[in-house]
């Protein structure tokens, strides 16, 4: 073989070779999934506080996957679907059928409880695969400041959060089936809505803050960690009170372009 030939081959092979680095994004994918799953495993032990752990550490794993692909400049058609495959079990099926064990399954009507379940996996479903048409589109100028509906791993906290509210606060109506079945639809058309919401993907914050917000967030995490199932419900409800601001601001903000 000549060495023209040998510096061809060696070309082939290495061009074929993939770096371990580029797998980083997919496989903290799969681990989300694998949490997602586990969590409605506990919810057949009725282990609540662990089914819920695991699907907010999910949400916190999604929130990594896509950044860090684009760090290592990982992103691939395949990592996205595997992302939106997995979104859909852990965002809209692993949340529904824990509410379903939890309360849903005891209403007394027949099938029911399993229509709510079906009306959160599907707007989860739609709102999954808007996300991934709209994220193709060049056109829109403001997809990086807000998402069109809830989006899904938010929407999966909300949904289960009578369940976190339990674990601190003896509420009567909060276990109500019927209760949970209305309010699962209507974070279920939260989802499947066109309501702007704020996307942090591209948020920034002045350099002389800095300081501030680390500070900020060290309070956040201690809190989180001291009392997680009252922090929790409270930032979930301050994101359902930056809603109407969030419509406010996009409104403007197209009235602008």
């Amino acid at each position: 073989m000549t060495p023209l030939k040998k510096r061809k081959k060696a070309d082939t092979l290495i061009g074929n070779m993939l770096p371990i680095s580029k797998l980083f994004p997919s496989i903290i994918t799969l681990l989300a999934l694998c949490f997602g799953l586990t969590s409605i495993r506990y919810g057949f032990d009725q282990k609540w506080e662990h089914s819920v752990t695991l699907i907010i550490i999910a949400a916190l794993l999604d929130g990594m996957d896509g950044r860090i692909a684009r760090y290592l400049n990982a992103t691939s058609d395949f990592g996205a679907q595997l992302d939106s495959l997995a979104d859909f079990i852990n965002f809209g099926v692993a949340p529904a059928i824990i509410l379903y064990l939890w309360t849903l399954s005891s209403i007394p009507i027949k099938g029911v409880g399993w229509g709510f379940v079906l009306i959160f996996s599907v707007c989860c479903a739609i709102r999954l695969a808007r996300f991934n048409v709209s994220a193709r589109d060049s056109a829109n100028k403001l997809k990086d400041i807000f998402f069109d509906g809830v989006n899904a791993p938010i929407g999966a906290v909300l949904a289960i959060n009578p369940i976190v509210l339990s674990f601190e606060f003896d509420i009567n109506f909060i276990k109500n089936p019927w209760f949970i079945g209305i309010y699962v639809v209507l974070m279920a058309f939260a989802m499947a809505s066109r309501i702007p919401t704020f996307s942090i993907k591209k948020l920034s914050i002045p350099r002389k803050n800095a300081a501030l917000v680390l500070a900020f967030f060290g309070l956040f995490i201690a809190a989180l960690v001291i009392k997680p199932w009252i922090v929790i419900p409270t930032l979930s409800l301050l994101y359902i009170l930056s809603i109407p601001v969030s419509i406010a601001v996009y409104y403007k903000k197209v009235s602008q372009i």
